[in-house]
């Protein structure tokens, strides 16, 4: 539970960006330069032990005359065999950085477009940084020679499709490898290697799908144990994922904390769901289990709506439920942990409920069946969330160490405690709505 987590390389929003001309620098790539020999010493006879290529020089153009300025000969950028995947990350991001440059002097649907796909290649360079540096080799010998120095060239998307090929056959041997037990998880299932896997994707819904705003993220603890208490909704539960990726990304410490949610425990009849979000760090939502993880001072998040929020219809959006019988304030009294309050708003809209078919629910043997403008008319195309425009509010801590962990026992205080948090959570919601100038 305390393994050191692997830190994925970032961009620092800070850092002065230089003015950059002429054509994008490529993915993944170095400047081959041939170091020049030293002055005074003629090229023909330099010394040198070992063959050295010449890069290739373009030829002028056939028209050009001595009068005709001709441009400097490009210097080759290709594949390196000796490029690392930390190397191919940063510069694959530094594209990013171009586009998004560009993207900014538009307007409209053309700066949209331009910002989602600086989000498309920051995903596939945070993919590219998980590799090692003998799968990068492996890449590299199959986009020997592309030249890859303009990313609106064709021949640059050709690498990119070639890197996700490769990518897939990764994750083709990474199942292979998975059959044959070759892992290890945590006595809750959670599984380090699969969340490294999960984050780039995170990562891009974060980020480019619903430019999430996090704030008060100073309120979470860098360390030790605390209870994060959310508001629920959206049908299915991104809000959790959207949580524990903020902590991840924007968190000031950067220590990449793992959110433990707890999820309905009606999650754990389904064959391929439950161990995913097991995998994930997710653990059934039983108050012992929010009692262990914040004994081995977890972070732990919790949703006190519970189905009710999550099923919640469009009309009664961001209008909190009953908190039930108070069980987070229990744990957190027990635990002496301090209550994080946590108003989510933009996920109520991206999959808006006008009817919950019961009748379908029950011949399914699900808690609800959700009726929206695009599912199940649409089929899986209904599935996509919409791209809202989300705001995560991280609310000053409440402190349960003034109490005593025998206070858990008095339902007079449990029930102050938890009407308290949903006060807290839905004034601080309010606020929000009130401020948002667009769903999206």
């Amino acid at each position: 539970m305390n393994d050191e987590p692997v830190t994925p390389p970032t961009s620092d929003p800070g850092e002065p960006r230089r003015p950059r001309r002429g054509r994008a620098r490529s993915v993944a790539v170095e400047m081959e330069i041939e170091t020049p020999p030293p002055t005074g010493t003629p090229p023909e006879h330099a010394a040198s032990t070992d063959p050295v290529e010449t890069p290739p020089i373009s030829a002028p153009h056939e028209h050009a005359t001595p009068a005709d300025p001709v441009d400097p000969a490009p210097t080759a950028i290709g594949w390196d065999e000796s490029t690392s995947s930390r190397r191919s990350a940063e510069q694959l991001f530094e594209v990013e950085i171009d586009i998004r440059q560009q993207s900014e002097q538009q307007s409209g649907s053309q700066a949209a477009l331009g910002n989602f796909a600086a989000g498309v290649v920051r995903l596939i360079g945070e993919n590219l940084q998980r590799m090692t540096n003998e799968q990068v080799e492996r890449v590299n010998s199959l986009l020997q020679g592309v030249d890859l120095r303009d990313y609106l060239d064709p021949d640059f998307w050709k690498g990119i499709g070639m890197v996700l090929r490769y990518q897939i056959d990764e994750q083709i041997n990474f199942i292979q490898r998975r059959q044959r037990g070759e892992y290890t998880t945590d006595p809750f299932g959670m599984d380090r290697e699969i969340i490294e896997i999960a984050r780039p994707f995170l990562s891009f819904m974060y980020h480019t799908w619903w430019r999430v705003q996090a704030s008060g993220l100073e309120h979470v603890p860098a360390a030790g144990r605390a209870l994060l208490v959310a508001n629920h909704s959206g049908v299915l539960p991104w809000d959790g994922a959207m949580i524990a990726t903020a902590v991840v990304y924007d968190h000031p410490a950067q220590n990449e904390r793992i959110v433990r949610s707890l999820h309905l425990h009606w999650f754990t009849t389904l064959p391929v769901i439950a161990p995913t979000l097991a995998a994930l760090g997710q653990v059934p939502g039983i108050p012992e289990n929010a009692i262990r993880l914040l004994e081995h001072d977890e972070l732990v998040c919790v949703f006190p709506e519970g189905l009710k929020g999550v099923g919640k219809l469009f009309k009664d959006r961001y209008k909190l439920a009953r908190f039930g019988r108070g069980g987070f304030v229990q744990a957190a009294l027990r635990t002496q942990a301090p209550i994080v309050p946590v108003a989510v708003v933009g996920a109520e809209e991206i999959y808006p409920m006008f009817a919950n078919a019961e009748g379908i629910a029950k011949l399914l043997g699900f808690p609800y069946f959700p009726l929206t403008p695009f599912f199940p008319w649409f089929g899986l195309l209904g599935v996509i969330p919409l791209p809202t425009r989300w705001s995560i509010t991280f609310c000053p801590p409440i402190d349960t160490t003034s109490y005593g962990p025998d206070a858990a026992n008095d339902p007079i205080t449990v029930l102050e405690l938890s009407e308290q948090v949903r006060e807290t959570i839905q004034n601080t919601i309010n606020q929000k709505l009130a401020e948002r100038t667009s769903v999206f």
